[in-house]
């Protein structure tokens, strides 16, 4: 579990895309990653006419690292199909050379990934997590977001995909979160790669809160129970 969502993504990307600029899900035309290539999952902010109405994204690397923003030179979203503050699996070439720093880039493809918010509820009435493993490859906080890239058993996307806080724990310093799917039973489904980033500000900005438990029936690592904490920092504009 030491890999950067950046490790996982970089070897993954070709196939977590739902949607892209063209508004087609065919990537076959995407171009190849290389050593200038970076990749994130980032939030899509707007076209601001302050960047010549092009698209600004920002995202946090890890945990409560400093908010990064970057300007693309090259493309508009359409926010008729995508909407501000959608979720975002952005590939591109930062003008600068370096990761993780504000700067122009050249965006070369842009895809939204499954966008959620954290529920509350009872979790007697989540799916069967002993009957639906998960194949984790990483589960990552970034700021007031649980990023996931993971294996699931799906058709086109999985019959439910749910990040749940246990309601009888919601004031504990450390919350009961719980991470399960319902598996598509359909005789055509297939074990697919899947990427997910969950807000769970909700839940993360309460004032009793001192972090969470993610617990999830995982058939990788076997890494059932997650824990993070919230540190002393605060993002660094």
């Amino acid at each position: 579990m030491q890999k950067t969502i950046r490790d996982i993504l970089i070897l993954f990307v070709l196939l977590f895309a739902t949607s892209c600029l063209n508004n087609s899900s065919n990537n076959n035309n995407m171009p190849p990653v290389d050593e200038t290539t970076m990749i994130d999952i980032v939030t899509f902010v707007g076209n601001p006419a302050s960047n010549n109405n092009n698209s600004v994204f920002q995202f946090q690397e890890k945990n409560d690292s400093r908010l990064t923003t970057l300007l693309a030179k090259n493309i508009a979203i359409d926010t008729a199909t995508t909407k501000v503050n959608t979720r975002m699996l952005l590939y591109y070439t930062p003008e600068s050379g370096m990761h993780n720093i504000d700067d122009l880039v050249t965006v070369k493809n842009a895809y939204s990934v499954y966008n959620d918010s954290i529920y509350t509820g009872d979790i007697n009435k989540i799916p069967d997590m002993e009957m639906n493993p998960i194949f984790v490859e990483i589960i990552q906080r970034s700021g007031t977001y649980i990023n996931i890239q993971c294996g699931l058993t799906y058709v086109i996307e999985p019959l439910q995909f749910t990040l749940m806080v246990d309601a009888t724990t919601i004031d504990n310093e450390m919350p009961d979160v719980y991470l399960s799917y319902k598996k598509d039973n359909n005789k055509s489904a297939t074990n697919k790669s899947f990427i997910a980033s969950i807000d769970i500000a909700n839940l993360w900005n309460r004032p009793s809160c001192k972090g969470i438990t993610i617990h999830v029936n995982d058939s990788n690592f076997g890494n059932n129970k997650i824990e993070f904490k919230k540190t002393t920092l605060t993002p660094m504009n």
